[in-house]
């Protein structure tokens, strides 16, 4: 795992019920911050990810494409 990895899947903390995808400690849904926590690279979808999060990660994918 890459220390230096500064966007990622978060781990599912206590009160959270999804995954969010982080962005400099913030969530794309911008629902949760100040995450500093492990990540984990973007690989595939899972049905634990935060759907709002996921949306905003998939569009930005199509405006690089």
């Amino acid at each position: 795992m890459n220390a230096e990895l500064t966007e990622g899947w978060g781990i599912i903390r206590p009160g959270d019920r999804k995954a969010h995808y982080y962005r400099n400690t913030m969530s794309l849904c911008r629902t949760r911050g100040f995450y500093s926590y492990r990540l984990e690279p973007d690989d595939k979808p899972s049905p634990d990810d935060c759907k709002a999060c996921r949306k905003v990660l998939d569009r930005e994918k199509a405006k690089q494409s």
